[in-house]
């Protein structure tokens, strides 16, 4: 069993635990992570546009929309993926820890895993990733056509700019969508990311590396010892 139950005893626990540092667990490589992963994303969307437009494509249409989330987060996933793994690792590892920082983590897991250990479930990420992306830049280009036909001001042909308001809402509802999609791919990358991290057992259960050897074997065990739920 886990020690934690749910969001509220989770936050409980870490802030008895760990305190407040305890919550922030892995911002570093996060930031590492999320800053040029935005960034690469958005450029590799903008030339696949770019090139969309040239060959007389419309990628705000879902069907191009689609391809394009897909291409630029596929993109942005390899190249940032390494502070992915130690973002997990650190938040992951609980207390006392395992790496005290993020130099100790990538030393550590380059000396247990090997360089392949940075890549750990990079194979998992790519196919949660490419429908993610895929899906939240479908819908949302599908949700933005819908607000605009919507809108009554839309009398005529001439496309209308959506409010601040609607984009919000559209964004909302494509992310939404693609997180409950890909969310069983995500914790199946998770596990292979922690897979031999020595933590502390009153966490419950360590992940065994041996079970995550592969997609197949991942998620075999997960059905095995946690039933769909634990997906």
């Amino acid at each position: 069993a886990g020690k934690y139950r749910g969001i509220a005893q989770c936050a409980r626990t870490i802030l008895k635990e760990e305190g407040a540092r305890g919550l922030w667990a892995g911002t570093v490589p996060a930031l590492f992570l999320w800053v040029p992963y935005t960034a690469v994303q958005f450029a590799a969307l903008g030339e696949f546009k770019r090139v969309a437009r040239e060959n007389g494509g419309d990628p705000e249409k879902p069907p191009l929309a689609f391809a394009g989330g897909a291409v630029a987060g596929a993109t942005a996933t390899v190249v940032t993926y390494p502070f992915d793994v130690m973002r997990t690792v650190l938040a992951a590892q609980g207390s006392p820890r395992v790496y005290e920082s993020l130099p100790a983590a990538a030393a550590g897991i380059l000396k247990s895993r090997g360089p392949a250990g940075l890549y750990a479930g990079v194979g998992v990420t790519l196919l949660e990733i490419v429908p993610a992306s895929a899906i939240q830049f479908g819908v949302y280009a599908l949700l933005r056509d819908i607000a605009r036909a919507e809108d009554p001001r839309s009398r005529d042909s001439t496309p209308r700019a959506v409010s601040p308001l609607a984009n919000a809402a559209c964004g909302f509802g494509a992310g939404s969508v693609a997180r409950v999609i890909i969310h069983p791919l995500d914790v199946v990358k998770k596990r292979f990311q922690v897979a031999g991290l020595a933590r502390s057992l009153r966490y419950g259960e360590r992940v065994a590396a041996a079970e995550f050897s592969s997609f197949a074997s991942a998620v075999g065990t997960i059905l095995r010892k946690e039933g769909v739920r634990g997906f």
